[in-house]
């Protein structure tokens, strides 16, 4: 069963942090419409908060048993039993009473019944005592064999997830002077955030886009929420990297194959969404991502029938919208009642 709630917030990040606070739910088990962008006005007149529209499923309450109509008892049809009568002597009209005649002597007598066969003697009956008590002679019961539980069938595991694979570095002698650079600047920065861990050229890497790999025990501060921390590290080393260059390289940064994983979340989400938006042919607003995930979305639904992408907004709050095939883009405002 769905159900919707409205929520307000001074933009629209912070509608849907408050919606999914409030509903205890991630971002990708609800929906988001946004109904007003917000508008933060001149000294705070005319300034209005953000509105949004989340869909949610709630699972259905299940339906308490019916209770068994007793059904009337028919009622028993009592059987009339006629008392015996007892016959009254006949009286004359003087009113004595009237001689019945004796059955002559001679009479044939009545034909007598034919005995019927004795009966075998009963067996007698083992009574029990009121205390339980069994009587004397009264075989003992078999003794049951104890039952044996059958071996449970044992379920095939699942299938485990494929392990994590660690690139394969490519040797240090081959590194470029500026994949070196960019080395001793990821290695710093993990110095300075107190993140045990470093960072090597992958052999994957090509001369026009640099691949680096970041390992260590615990890579989760690197990554950060969503992968923004990882994001900004990207950032500031493509800087590094091509500072007082004329010619630009392409540079990836990952650890523990997050970008790939993080590729086929983005695709699930684009998938679930546009089965929604195709359903109810109503558009899709999702959460703000940067272009190389807005691109992931884009690719997974363009061969996707009945709906259509495009982004609207402004870094870093640019968002992709997914809308009816046909329909007109969505902006984020509703057009003006005439």
């Amino acid at each position: 069963m769905k159900q919707e709630q409205i929520f307000s917030a001074q933009n629209v990040d912070r509608a849907i942090e408050k919606a999914l606070d409030a509903l205890h739910l991630d971002r990708d088990a609800v929906s988001v419409e946004v109904i007003e962008m917000g508008r933060k006005g001149f000294l705070g007149i005319g300034a209005s908060d953000a509105k949004i529209r989340v869909t949610y499923e709630v699972p259905d309450a299940p339906k308490p048993p019916e209770a068994p109509k007793a059904q009337p008892e028919k009622a028993q049809p009592v059987e009339k039993t006629e008392a015996p009568r007892t016959a009254r002597p006949a009286r004359e009209q003087d009113g004595t009473p009237r001689l019945v005649k004796a059955a002559p002597h001679d009479a044939a007598p009545a034909p007598a019944r034919p005995e019927k066969p004795a009966r075998e003697e009963e067996k007698p009956r083992l009574v029990r005592r009121a205390n339980g008590e069994k009587p004397a002679g009264e075989p003992a019961p078999k003794a049951e064999a104890p039952k044996t539980a059958a071996p449970a069938e044992e379920k095939p595991d699942r299938a485990p997830r494929p392990a994590y694979v660690r690139p394969e570095a490519m040797p240090e002698a081959e590194w470029p002077e500026q994949a070196k650079e960019a080395i001793r600047f990821i290695d710093g920065l993990l110095d300075k955030l107190g993140v045990e861990g470093h960072a090597y050229v992958t052999a994957q890497s090509e001369p026009d886009h640099l691949r680096l790999e970041i390992e260590g025990p615990d890579m989760g501060p690197v990554i950060g929420r969503r992968g923004d921390t990882l994001d900004a590290i990207q950032y500031l080393t493509s800087l590094v990297l091509n500072r007082g260059t004329d010619e630009h390289i392409r540079l990836t940064i990952d650890t523990e194959n997050y970008r790939v994983k993080r590729a086929e979340s983005l695709e699930r989400l684009a998938r679930k969404m546009a089965g929604k938006v195709s359903r109810y042919h109503k558009p899709m607003t999702l959460e703000p991502m940067n272009p190389y995930e807005r691109r992931i979305i884009h690719s997974a639904l363009q061969d996707y029938r009945g709906v259509t992408t495009h982004s609207t907004g402004t870094e870093p709050n640019r968002r992709v919208v997914i809308s009816p095939e046909g329909g007109r883009k969505f902006s984020g405002r509703r057009p003006r009642q005439q």
